[in-house]
């Protein structure tokens, strides 16, 4: 296949020279708005084509020492800001806890301060770069569009286009500037309403309400301003100051002794300030003589009160140490058997009281069953093995086992419904009777023997000892039933009887040496050395208590002679001896060492005898009578009881 060249010319590369930018003027970088580059041409520039470059070496560091001396500046008044907020944080910390949050909006508006401008900083280095890298961008681009045919035709579009947007950016950018002004001055206008409302809180006066240490100040400055001159103006500067810290104060803690000399003098200087003002209707002398008068007063009331409290806390403190051990004391008294000698705690009726019911409802029973003779001739009442003096009677008896036995542990006096119950068991074991009869035969006027039936109500009495081994006393009971027995103990309950005579050494020694009988002698010295000792049934025979018929059996058996009857030493035991040995004397006859029988009520024993006493001449005895009376001389008592009269050989 044959190709045919239709033509065999060689061929022809044009080329086109280099192309060029025309450009009128001369180009320059200048500096438009905040550090924004635009690159401006000038017609009537030469240089055909030529771009400088928009940012010298030289204009390049001068930018770069204004941006490092800006932030330097920045950076400092960040640094102020902050030790400012520190400053305020530290001297706000000793105003109270009410100024907390107030300080934390201080350092958080500085904090919020430091922020925006680092911010800013940041943005304008952006902006910089920014500007920078489309300046080297425009110069690339330039040398491109150089090696490039139509190049200079599109740089200068470009160009064109830049320079018809560069209004619209400078716009933005002003429009970025104007919005931070205006965050920056919110900033600072919250910045300075927190600071007034710091203020309004602290400063406080008494007849204008709350205002602020600035609107106070105002007034002063102006009027300074219009009528005083520099040397005036310096010192309502330094009063305004000072009126600021009374303000302070007085939105604090007030006056109190520490401070009180400068709320003084505080209070003084709004008084100098007001005349200032010509408020004198409103702040007067008077008023600030009646404020600090008033301010004085409320310091020493306070003072007073405080020293009052104090004093009153001591007397409570010492009291309490005084009455403690009283308490105590008392608290364990109330609970003991010797609780008795105190009043009850509650109850209005004492122990004694409610024994003495008892009891009588006990006699109105006895005596009830003695009126009831039916089938009867008659009835006697006889009380059970009563040995004694007088008319038996164990009230006090039973009042020592009551306490003994329910006092320990418990306030026994304390009449409460529980407590007597526990009273009425006692009375029911110490204190009863029984009916029985018999028949009795007497002579009559005629000389007949006239037989009776007789019904016996026999009335039984026990005493503490005889208790003892009922409820099982033990030791320290026994000691405590002992020790209520005593005659000085049972004297505190008004239970005093018929006591005897002191008998001195020399009365002792006329009435010992006036008997001539050897045997009546010295049964008389041995009664004689035992008056004032205790009576004790129970102790009879220790040689330290002595019941009636002890004290006969032994100063009979110092004298040499035993009296005790049918293994027995009783005084029923001691009378029936004398009878049936035919030792009996009368009345007149009595001779020292005499035995003198009594009888008080029937007691089912010898001739109802009951009780004895050793006649030791002139008209006196020593006898053992009972608990509360001991063993004692005195004179014969109750003749008409009297049942005979023995005397042992």
């Amino acid at each position: 296949m044959n190709i045919k060249k239709i033509d065999d010319k060689p061929m022809t590369i044009r080329t086109k020279g280099k192309t060029k930018l025309h450009i009128k003027g001369n180009l320059e970088a200048k500096n438009k708005g905040r550090n924004i580059l635009v690159a401006a041409g000038s017609p009537k520039s030469a240089g055909g084509g030529e771009i400088k470059e928009n940012l010298s070496g030289k204009k390049r560091r001068s930018v770069a020492r204004k941006i490092e001396t800006s932030g330097k500046a920045v950076r400092a008044k960040t640094s102020l800001i902050i030790k400012t907020g520190a400053t305020c944080e530290r001297k706000e910390s000793s105003e109270g806890v009410h100024k907390s949050a107030l300080q934390k909006n201080i350092a958080d508006i500085a904090r919020e301060k430091t922020d925006s401008i680092r911010k800013r900083n940041k943005e304008n280095t952006v902006e910089k770069k920014h500007d920078a890298l489309s300046s080297v961008a425009s110069m690339g681009t330039k040398m491109v569009l150089d090696q490039t045919e139509g190049g200079e035709e599109v740089y200068q579009s470009y160009l064109a286009a830049r320079n018809l947007s560069q209004p619209l950016e400078n716009a933005t950018v002003a429009g970025r500037q104007l919005y931070r002004k205006k965050t920056i001055k919110a900033k600072a206008e919250r910045l300075k309403r927190v600071q007034a409302e710091k203020k309004i809180r602290k400063k406080t006066v008494k007849n204008s309400g709350v205002r602020t240490a600035k609107e106070a100040l105002k007034p002063a400055k102006r009027e300074v301003k219009e009528n005083v001159g520099t040397g005036t103006r310096a010192t309502i500067r330094a009063g305004g100051i000072l009126n600021g810290v009374a303000a302070k104060e007085a939105g604090g803690r007030g006056p109190d002794g520490r401070n009180m000399k400068n709320t003084t003098r505080n209070r003084m200087i709004q008084l100098f300030l007001s005349r200032l003002r010509q408020e004198d209707s409103q702040d007067g002398i008077g008023k600030a003589l009646k404020d600090i008068v008033m301010m004085r007063v409320s310091v020493l009331t306070k003072q007073l009160i405080c020293y009052a409290g104090v004093f009153l806390l001591g007397l409570f403190v010492i009291a309490a140490l005084i009455a403690l051990p009283v308490i105590i004391v008392v608290a364990v008294i109330y609970n003991s058997p010797f609780a008795i000698f105190f009043p009850s705690i509650s109850s209005s009726e004492t122990t004694q009281q409610v024994l003495t019911s008892y009891i009588s409802e006990f006699n109105a029973d006895v005596d009830l069953e003695l009126t009831q003779t039916v089938g009867y001739d008659k009835s006697e009442k006889v009380y059970v093995d009563f040995s004694g003096y007088g008319v038996p009677d164990n009230f006090y008896d039973i009042l020592a086992v009551y306490m003994v036995k329910h006092g320990n542990g418990d306030t026994a006096t304390d009449m409460t419904e529980k407590a007597k119950k526990n009273l009425k068991k006692i009375i029911d074991d110490m204190c009863g009777y029984s009916v029985t009869s018999g028949t009795e035969t007497e002579t009559d006027e005629n000389g007949n023997v006239v037989s009776y039936t007789v019904k016996y109500v026999n009335v039984t009495l026990r005493t503490y000892q005889d208790m003892i081994p009922i409820y099982g006393f033990d030791t320290e009971e026994k000691e405590m039933l002992a020790e209520l027995m005593k005659p000085e103990i049972l004297a505190m309950f008004g239970c005093e009887g018929s006591g005897g005579e002191i008998i001195s050494p020399e009365h002792y020694q006329a009435i010992v040496d006036s008997v001539s009988d050897a045997n009546g002698k010295k049964v008389v010295e041995y009664v004689l050395s035992k008056v004032g000792y205790p009576y004790s049934q129970a102790l009879r025979d220790s040689g330290e208590y002595f019941d009636c018929s002890s004290l006969a059996y032994y100063a009979w058996l110092h004298a040499g002679v035993n009296i005790a009857y049918q293994g027995a030493n009783t005084a029923a035991y001691e009378g029936k001896l004398c009878h049936d040995n035919n030792w009996m004397v009368h009345y007149g006859e009595m001779q020292p060492g005499d035995l003198i029988f009594y009888s008080f009520e029937k007691n089912g024993r010898f001739r109802d005898i009951s009780h004895v006493a050793v006649y030791v001449g002139d008209g006196n005895v020593v006898e053992a009578v009972n608990a509360r009376i001991g063993v004692v001389y005195r004179s014969i008592q109750d003749r008409n009881s009297i049942v005979m009269i023995g005397r042992p050989r």
